[in-house]
């Protein structure tokens, strides 16, 4: 296997054939290698056990994706991902899906739960932003990132359990923004042309300057929701059984995780974090002008507050 990436991801060590910029480098001496990254051919599955319009299954540890037009791939008991790129191995479509729903399988076969959302840390506390696609995760942790506090991951937040609660494990120093985002927020304008990935407008990995390289406690997670009709912007505590339906709904890639049986984990873990973690919504409008307000409740609710970057 020729080695172009040793690289960092959510405490696994990750060897690649194909270079992984958005990753941080593996710096830790004498560790074993978690997940192996390599480029093949992924053929349809033989005896297949259960399936989704993408994924197939052969209920022996071993599941195939194919995105049309952009890759296939395969991931192997959360420890093996053969990729086989229909474009440049390097290009934006492959790196979202393989850092996208190929992360959340190696999570699902590892006996992880990972969360759809985008996450941060507030005076070392990890705190997730969740919700519905164009709620404005990654554009929030973004701003948060930019304003002085540590990002942690987006799109895919790994959770572990340990004796003392939950916890979030970092995944890699970028964020995925559209051009308005990125602009509002970074002041930054498009240096790469847009991509349509099935569409969904991702722009591309943008750097942050703060990342954590070790797991951070759990505080919180918000659902962010859209004002309407006049409704303020603020923050709502939910009940055990809304926080309950709310993190079952944004189980990361939950139904590839049902056909994998991982569906009494995943409702378990999803249980146990609504009665251990403040589960509440944040109601806001997404004008981006208005990123200010948002970033102000979200501090003065935790006793924080950070330097402007």
């Amino acid at each position: 296997m020729s080695i172009e990436s040793d690289a960092f991801l959510c405490g696994w060590r990750v060897q690649s054939e194909i270079p992984l910029p958005e990753l941080l480098p593996w710096k830790e001496p004498g560790a074993g290698v978690d997940i192996h990254i390599r480029l093949g051919s992924v053929p349809p599955l033989a005896d297949v056990t259960a399936s989704t319009p993408r994924m197939t299954s052969n209920g022996a540890g071993l599941c195939r994706v194919e995105i049309p037009d952009v890759v296939k791939f395969s991931v192997r008991d959360g420890r093996e991902i053969v990729l086989d790129p229909l474009v440049s191995p390097d290009s934006l479509e492959v790196h979202n899906y393989l850092l996208g729903t190929g992360l959340g399988l190696v999570c699902h076969q590892r006996g992880v739960f990972p969360l759809h959302g985008s996450c941060v840390e507030f005076g070392g506390k990890a705190v997730i932003f969740s919700g519905k696609p164009g709620a404005g995760k990654s554009t929030l942790a973004a701003a948060l990132a930019h304003r002085g506090h540590t990002l942690l991951a987006d799109d895919v937040c790994v959770l572990s359990e340990t004796g003392l609660g939950w916890e979030v494990w970092p995944a890699f120093p970028r964020v995925k923004l559209h051009p308005a985002s990125l602009l509002a927020v970074l002041g930054k304008r498009s240096d790469t042309s847009q991509v349509n990935l099935q569409g969904k407008h991702h722009f591309q990995f943008e750097p942050v300057d703060s990342f954590a390289l070790k797991p951070v406690p759990l505080d919180a997670i918000y659902f962010l929701e859209r004002t309407q009709d006049g409704t303020p912007e603020g923050i709502i505590d939910l009940s055990g059984l809304e926080s309950l339906a709310l993190l079952q709904s944004q189980t990361f890639r939950r139904r590839m995780g049902f056909l994998l049986g991982c569906r009494e984990f995943l409702f378990q873990s999803a249980a146990r974090i609504a009665a251990s973690v403040q589960v509440r919504k944040l109601r806001r409008d997404f004008d981006l002008t208005r990123m200010e307000t948002s970033i102000s409740m979200l501090e003065e609710a935790h006793g924080i507050s950070a330097w402007t970057a």
